[in-house]
């Protein structure tokens, strides 16, 4: 029985709760919430910070399922991880080389633990517009460069789909003596299927942090860390989950979670046909497209691999913004998208995509097709220059600050992110320089309609170190 059945069936059953939650697992009016099943670490349900019952078996069976060393669940996303990982795996003033192209909460990591950061870029893929794989003489060059980099940090893959040789960058980073801990928040379901990349777990990757709520069929804010290695410390990256997850952790959030690791159990092989089928058709009609094109990032040098679950248009050679078509999609057609910038729109998909679905954005992406002016769109000739690191980034937050408008932050230095979200990637960072490229990428994109937003000052402005 998993934690699924033995909550339903305790729900079911005669008991008071004369304890947590405040509900009393009463249901409200007008709520959607399953009142019923929400309870606290009572006998037998385990403690997920000391799990030794039926959450450590669920535990255990995700590891089988993955094929890691030990998994532990995560209730506050791959955020919880993501930071849990880092603080585990360094000590403070630890120097880490970590790819630009980073989530939101590697930044906070580095942070809150007062670590130096070494960045590293990924190769420009031109005709796509799109950041390419982190390429493994990349990583060697910076590690030669910095041997006292104690850990590597890349995303793969990335909100694009775009997947980086894993197993020679392991090789190189255990060689310099630094772990490797991979981002692999959108590749939950990758070594599932053949038509899909191996995951990092399988790959040399010492710790792998997925969502299991991007890729898979699980509730929001679920996710899952994975050890891979024997040269990790269990105990310590269990001691760093305690202290960045609640200490109250949802069980319909955990049975929700052991409930798709017994489907993935059960029917993995059948889901992934069938989800490899619907891909297949689906590129197969994008074909037709004239003008908006479905971006296939392996076909470049510059990728490794890529994940096709990730459907990305280019909308460079029309007359439409990737927000437009976004706006399109939304308004006319109904159908949602997940992100959306200058010159692109991302839809996501997953097992549980449905024929009907597909279709559907298959009909509309060619209707649209048919209606938009062929236009060549000024195309970026490679990345964006990093701007200068002035002073840490502990430093610049913690020290005094000013707003100003974004205009006029020219040559001032950073005591903000300022990043369009998604994908949370930062233009620039706390403690860096303000570059003349770094405003006029922010201005181009806000021109396209992308929502380019600080972390702390209101829309609009910038804070800056005082």
């Amino acid at each position: 029985m998993d934690l699924r059945e033995r909550l339903k069936t305790y729900g079911a059953g005669n008991a008071y709760p004369f304890h947590m939650p405040g509900h009393k697992r009463q249901k409200q009016p007008g709520s959607l919430f399953p009142y019923d099943l929400d309870i606290t670490e009572i006998d037998g349900f385990d403690n997920l910070h000391h799990a030794e019952g039926i959450l450590a078996e669920a535990m255990e069976r995700a590891a089988k399922l993955w094929g890691s060393r030990k998994s532990f669940f995560l209730v506050n996303g791959s955020s919880a991880g993501l930071l849990a990982g880092i603080r585990a795996l360094t000590k403070r003033g630890d120097k880490v080389l970590m790819a630009r192209g980073c989530h939101r909460a590697v930044y906070h990591a580095v942070e809150l633990c007062g670590l130096h950061p070494v960045y590293m870029q990924a190769a420009w893929v031109e005709e796509m517009q799109i950041s390419g794989s982190i390429q493994p003489e990349t990583v060697e060059k910076h590690l030669q460069e910095h041997p006292d980099c104690n850990l590597v940090i890349l995303t793969s893959p990335t909100y694009e789909g775009v997947v980086s040789d894993i197993a020679e960058i392991a090789k190189i980073a255990h060689r310099y003596g630094a772990y490797l801990l991979v981002d692999e928040a959108h590749g939950a379901h990758l070594g599932f299927g053949e038509g899909f990349p191996d995951t990092a777990v399988h790959l040399g990757a010492d710790v792998v942090v997925q969502s299991l709520h991007k890729t898979l069929p699980c509730p929001t804010q679920t996710a899952i860390l994975h050890v891979c290695t024997e040269q990790v410390d269990v105990t310590e990256v269990g001691r760093q989950l305690s202290v960045f997850q609640t200490s109250s952790p949802s069980y319909v959030f955990m049975a929700e979670m052991d409930g798709c690791i017994s489907l993935l159990e059960r029917e993995r092989e059948s889901l992934f046909a069938a989800y490899e089928k619907r891909l297949a058709s689906f590129y197969e009609q994008m074909e037709k497209l004239e003008h908006i094109r479905l971006c296939q990032p392996e076909n470049s040098s510059f990728v490794f691999g890529h994940d096709r679950g990730k459907l990305l248009f280019f909308t460079g050679n029309c007359n439409l913004s990737g927000v437009e078509l976004s706006d399109i999609l939304r308004e006319r057609y109904e159908l949602e998208m997940e992100m959306s910038l200058s010159l692109h729109t991302l839809a996501m998909t997953s097992i549980f995509d449905t024929d009907e679905g597909m279709e559907r954005l298959a009909k509309a992406m060619l209707e649209i097709d048919k209606e938009v002016m062929p236009v060549k769109q000024p195309l970026a000739k490679g990345q964006m220059v990093l701007p200068q690191m002035v002073c840490g980034m502990e430093e610049a937050l913690q020290g005094e600050t000013t707003e100003v408008m974004l205009q006029d932050s020219l040559g001032k230095i950073a005591a903000d992110f300022l990043w369009a979200y998604p994908p949370g990637i930062p233009l620039v960072a706390p403690g860096e320089r303000i570059s003349e490229e770094v405003l006029a990428q922010a201005f181009y994109m806000q021109k396209n309609g992308v929502n380019v937003q600080c972390a702390f000052a209101k829309d609009g402005w910038i804070r800056l170190r005082f």
